[in-house]
């Protein structure tokens, strides 16, 4: 798949793609939220860790825990092992963690909106790296930038459309709730790289439909 600027826009509406991620965690939610439970105490954990912890094993983590919900939205796959996919190309997912964080800093230094504006662009270089495993983790940071090309503020709606979700998930109390919000917000951004992936291969332009 050729990665040049503009040739990827969504195809359906903000509502579809949440229905379809909604469809993707049917039968699913209570897995999805152990995942995610699994996935907290792991990375709280790390954080207990000195310099390793938080250098060396949250990166991956990040990237496994990105990957489960691909999968999961792609082939329906919810097995608790997809959430280390990042240790099997450790290097890698390091790097493309690193390297997307490192430039989203010395973009937030000339001011809070490009920074936010630059973790947009590289929001999709983790999924780009996994489906392409032969690629460096700079080209999937380039990739994920041609990808995003006309699409950050698509995807910064969807994911302020999620407000509502995360705040319900306050009140529960120790915020439990957010056990259900995220694997939601996780699914419906897989979701939205797919559609961008489906897209660019049928030869899409129409513009967004907000919804």
């Amino acid at each position: 798949m050729d990665f040049f600027p503009g040739r990827f826009h969504p195809t359906v509406t903000r509502a579809e793609l949440k229905q379809r991620a909604r469809t993707a965690l049917y039968g699913k939610w209570s897995t999805a939220a152990l995942l995610m439970l699994i996935f907290t105490l792991i990375s709280t954990g790390c954080g207990f860790i000195p310099i390793v912890g938080a250098i060396l094993l949250l990166p991956p983590l990040e990237f496994g825990l990105n990957i489960y919900f691909l999968l999961l939205y792609k082939h329906g796959d919810s097995r608790f092992e997809n959430l280390f996919t990042g240790f099997n190309m450790f290097g890698k997912a390091l790097a493309v963690y690193w390297l997307s964080a490192l430039y989203t800093f010395l973009w937030s230094l000339l001011f809070i909106i490009p920074g936010i504006v630059a973790s947009y662009r590289y929001s999709q270089a983790m999924y780009i790296l996994f489906e392409n495993p032969e690629i460096s983790a700079s080209e999937a940071i380039r990739k994920s930038s041609a990808m995003m090309y006309g699409n950050k503020l698509t995807l910064f709606i969807q994911d302020f459309s999620f407000l509502g979700w995360f705040l319900l998930s306050v009140f529960p109390g120790l915020g439990i709730g957010f056990l259900w919000s995220m694997p939601y917000y996780y699914t419906a951004r897989a979701a939205f790289y797919e559609d961008l992936v489906y897209s660019s291969q049928n030869g899409f332009s129409q513009n967004y439909q907000a919804g």
